[in-house]
């Protein structure tokens, strides 16, 4: 190990991560940084392997690799504090040993700002989502932030930081409680330490990525479970954050709502309203499809009836994290409504009473109150929207009329509301050029739609010929048709002669 201190010290905890450990280390390893920084690995007794890859990376680069190997488990907070312990750098770099980082430039980048920003104890960055062993990419976990910067109250409301994306001063480990090493939410602990300093910096760029997968720590725990962890690590935090209970109250009761739509088993079809009058709390549900309520002061009511309406036509949502009850029913529209919310309802008199009228309380405890609307109309006004499935089917060979043509959307087995199933594609005439397309269900015309979108792509395809604007992008009314109808798609040349193209099967949107 290199006698010169460290700039930045990378912490890397790793248990049972032998598909991994590997990545992550050479991501470390690999990182162009004009300073020097070391990498200390505590690795928790593993019995698959994973201390022997440590072992030999701390062979193989002694001047830049410390190991930490206990000689029994000691637990995923001892670990780190051990880890922390033999850290020397000025900055501390936080990974485990299922994620990694994506750009060489990552350690460089979070040390220059916070080297130029002696105001923020912390920064981070995006980080791409990936799942299991093969790392399948799924978007960002920090989508859309446009903030260059958070303050305390954004973080205390949720952890929207990835743990591989962290960089920290050193200053901040004397300053964590004594419990944090115990609580699974040590990274949480950090940021708001850190925040209660000065604001937590932000890098929007994508340069780590954060694995889901079964032996992950905070992924393989279900929706449940981590809910219940968020409970008690507030309740450890309160007692230290008394300038702040207010806000942390409200979190304890947004986690009780939460709580009680994973109990009552909402189905991932419903859509839950979240009664906020603060505007001040993200309206997460793990997935589910969800809105805050109000949005305009004295338009409850009517915001509450426009959701119903929307929710008739949505699709199934996918649960982020599994675990729960069994969906209780087909859809939905469920409102939760936090204690600290509860006054304010009862001076809503219309709200109250079209909850009372239309809908039925499913769930009260001191967190918070649950009431669910139907949408197929019992006991309520809002009928379920019908929607539809739709199979393309498409013709080979062509006429020979025609050059090519595609239809892109409906994409297969969506379920789209039968008002307005959008229809996208080109077709690309002979000799003679296509004006329109036309949908025919036997001998009556159901639509009839220009073609007049210009198509760079299909240009590109076609060097050779003039293509002009063979794109169309229409919607199409399908609520009079029976499922099983099938309606011929046509293209319409010039001169008048009617083509067939392709197919559209409807059949209606129940997925059966």
């Amino acid at each position: 190990m290199s006698d010169t201190e460290p700039l930045v010290s990378v912490a890397l905890r790793t248990y049972e991560h032998r598909p991994f450990i590997a990545q992550a280390i050479e991501s470390v390893l690999f990182q162009e940084a004009p300073f020097e920084f070391e990498l200390v690995i505590g690795e928790d007794c593993s019995s698959d392997g994973t201390r022997e890859v440590v072992e030999r990376y701390a062979e193989r680069f002694p001047e830049r690799v410390r190991a930490v190997l206990p000689a029994e488990n000691v637990g995923h907070g001892e670990i780190l504090r051990r880890i922390l312990d033999r850290t020397r750098g000025h900055f501390i770099a936080y990974l485990d040993g299922d994620d990694y980082w994506t750009s060489a430039a990552k350690l460089r980048r979070q040390a220059d700002y916070l080297l130029a920003r002696e105001e923020c104890a912390s920064c981070f960055h995006d980080a791409s989502l990936v799942y299991g062993a093969a790392g399948a990419p799924s978007g960002l976990t920090t989508p859309a932030l446009a903030e260059a910067s958070f303050a305390l109250e954004d973080i205390l409301t949720e952890c929207f930081i990835p743990s591989p994306a962290m960089m920290f001063r050193r200053e901040i480990v004397a300053e964590l409680p004594g419990w944090s090493f115990e609580s699974a939410w040590i990274d949480w602990l950090i940021h708001i330490r850190c925040a209660e300093r000065g604001p937590l910096g932000y890098i929007p760029e994508p340069l780590a990525a954060y694995r889901v997968h079964e032996g992950g720590m905070f992924s393989a725990l279900d929706r449940i479970s981590q809910i219940e962890e968020d409970l008690r690590f507030y309740e450890q935090l309160r007692p230290e954050m008394r300038e702040q209970d207010g806000l942390i109250g409200r979190c304890i009761e947004l986690r009780g709502a939460q709580l009680a739509i994973e109990r009552l088993g909402v189905p991932f079809r419903a859509c839950v309203v979240l009664v906020d009058p603060r505007r001040e709390m993200k309206p997460y549900f793990n997935g589910r499809h969800a809105r805050n309520l109000p949005r305009r002061d004295g338009r409850e009511v009517t915001e509450l009836e426009m959701i119903r309406r929307f929710a008739a036509d949505l699709a199934p949502a996918t649960p982020d994290y599994e675990g729960g009850t069994e969906s209780r029913s087909e859809g939905g529209c469920f409102v939760a409504v936090p204690a600290s919310a509860r006054e304010w309802l009862q001076g809503r008199e219309g709200l109250r009473e079209y909850l009372e009228r239309e809908g039925r309380e499913v769930w009260t405890d001191a967190a918070a109150t649950v009431f669910e609307l139907p949408l197929h109309g019992e006991g309520g006004r809002v009928a379920m929207r019908p929607t539809r499935r739709v199979e393309v089917v498409r013709d080979e060979p062509l006429p020979e009329e025609l050059v090519g043509a595609n239809i892109e959307a409906p994409a297969e087995a969506a379920a789209l509301p039968a008002h307005a199933v959008t229809t996208i594609g080109w077709v690309l005439g002979g000799e003679e050029p296509v004006e329109a397309i036309e949908l025919w269900v036997g001998e009556k015309r159901l639509w009839r739609a220009p073609v007049d979108q210009p198509r760079p792509d299909i240009e590109r395809g076609f060097p050779d010929r003039e293509v002009g604007t063979p794109g169309f992008r229409t919607t199409v009314n399908a609520q009079g048709l029976e499922p099983g109808t099938c309606a011929e798609v046509v293209a319409v040349l010039a001169g008048g002669q009617r083509l067939r193209f392709a197919e559209l099967r409807f059949d209606d949107g129940s997925g059966g």
